[in-house]
């Protein structure tokens, strides 16, 4: 077997790499699903309503309408094995809404290159990683109702193989008349097929519905924030449903968070991802100062596949 096909055969860690973190599916690219945001992280990615910041150029673009400032988001994820995550976003208020950019990447060490006959030494290395560029735009359409677009170019490489294309994000976001409490939707990923290599699949299509409550009580002089996000996959992506060979038209999973603020300085938070076959329980923390705020996510994946963490930087420009 040439070396190019022997690559080629290892498609899955870049359509579904790394598999058993990502929850195995029928959809490629599943780097998508793994969010962006340490605080969206750390509350269980339950943020489809509460994203209002750089960070809803991923989890709903219409949050980009309730950023106040110009802000610039940095993070770094430390996922399972040697696999790492950067996302840098930027989101800056005018006039017209909140337009914003951002770069994700996803990448891991170099994978051995090896003919069909199993040999002492590989012949040579080669490296596999995935890039989305995002553009969105939010703003206000009526008193308490935002909504937004975002568009993002893929870029996905193997060895000598790679799938590029475009995808669509919309969103709407709501402050319902009930106090503190805020409602989000989103259809995430939205697009025509990719193609890698002969072989034909569709992003991971997701509608996002999501609910974020504000608690009038403030506890020890703090702010209690309860969130719900409810996801319809367009896959079916738990092994099980793999096992048995059944393919969904969408699946549910169930996102909750909660976040204790401490007057705008410091801030407690845990999540748990219900559904998944090695996702659960999230915590997290986060401290800010004058325009300079730093957030950390801890994630636990199961199934010895070890643990996931979360470093980030925002600053208010």
């Amino acid at each position: 077997m040439r070396p190019r096909i022997l690559a080629s055969a290892l498609l899955l860690l870049l359509v579904a790499a790394p598999a058993a973190a990502y929850e195995p599916g029928t959809s490629g690219l599943l780097f998508l699903r793994l969010g962006v945001g340490e605080r969206a992280a750390a509350m269980g990615e339950a943020y489809t309503a509460l994203a209002a910041d750089a960070t809803a150029l991923y989890w709903n673009p219409a949050g980009l309408a309730a950023a106040s400032r110009t802000q610039l988001h940095l993070m770094h994820n430390e996922w399972i094995a040697s696999v790492r995550q950067e996302f840098v976003g930027l989101a800056h208020p005018t006039r017209l809404g909140t337009f914003a950019v951002g770069l994700t990447g996803l990448s891991m060490d170099e994978l051995e290159l090896r003919e069909e006959v199993p040999s002492s030494e590989p012949l040579g290395h080669f490296s596999a990683f995935d890039i989305a560029v995002h553009g969105g735009f939010g703003r206000e359409l009526l008193p308490g109702v935002q909504a937004g677009i975002g568009l993002k170019w893929i870029y996905s490489r193997l060895y000598e193989e790679n799938a590029k294309g475009f995808l669509v994000d919309v969103g709407l976001r709501h402050e319902a008349k009930i106090p503190g409490l805020t409602l989000g939707a989103a259809l995430l990923h939205f697009g025509p097929k990719f193609k890698y290599v002969n072989e034909e699949f569709d992003a991971p299509r997701t509608v996002k519905l999501g609910a974020a409550w504000l608690a009038p009580a403030h506890p020890a002089g703090g702010d209690l924030r309860l969130a719900y996000d409810l996801l319809l996959l367009s896959d079916s992506d738990t092994a099980s449903d793999a096992e048995l060979g059944e393919s969904k038209t969408l699946n549910a999973r169930h996102h909750v968070g909660a976040e204790y603020d401490y007057q705008g300085l410091a801030a407690l938070r845990l999540g748990y991802k219900a559904g998944y076959d090695s996702q659960g329980l999230s915590v997290g923390a986060g401290l800010h100062w004058q325009q300079v705020t730093f957030d950390y996510a801890f994630l636990a994946v199961d199934n010895d596949l070890g643990s996931a963490h979360r470093l980030g930087l925002t600053l208010d420009l």
